[in-house]
């Protein structure tokens, strides 16, 4: 019997815009790249290389036009984050007895407090291990969201090993 592992690192990321009322206005799903230092993190811990663990985890959101590249993430251009101090780790076992581990970040950003609008076209997850530098572990372009001060924004990032 063989017993290779078809499953790679995925991730998705889920963009719910709401009303202040809560309603929802609208709801996207958008697959996104790992990028190089993000599995050079996860393979540091594994390898018990890296020094500090992972202590605060965030997801930015930015305004760039560049696509994402796993090997560069200078081009991420961020104009804010929210955090997740609870991010989850679970086991999921589907139907057909095979399973797969899923980590779930999820942050919300709160309105603006301006009376203006601020077009969102990318995020990622920020994983900071002490201080203030941050490890880009994955990163999404998608069509323009309109942040504005009627809305409350929730991402929910969801990967799959």
């Amino acid at each position: 019997m063989n017993g290779k592992e078809m499953q790679g690192m995925n991730g998705v990321l889920t963009l719910e815009l709401r009303h202040l009322d809560g309603s929802l206005m609208e709801q996207r799903r958008v697959p996104n790249l790992i990028t190089i230092a993000g599995k050079q993190l996860v393979a540091g811990l594994l390898m018990g290389r890296v020094t500090s663990l992972p202590t605060k985890w965030a997801i930015a959101v930015g305004t760039g036009t560049q696509t994402p590249n796993p090997k560069d993430t200078t081009g991420f251009t961020k104009v804010d984050e929210a955090p997740d101090t609870a991010p989850k780790v679970e086991v999921i076992t589907l139907s057909d007895g095979s399973s797969f581990v899923r980590a779930t970040v999820t942050a919300t950003l709160q309105p603006l407090t301006q009376a203006t609008v601020q077009p969102l076209t990318e995020a990622g997850i920020l994983i900071r291990q002490g201080g203030d530098t941050a490890v880009l572990f994955n990163w999404v372009r998608f069509e323009e969201v309109n942040r504005g001060p009627n809305m409350v924004m929730t991402m929910t990032w969801e990967i799959s090993f």
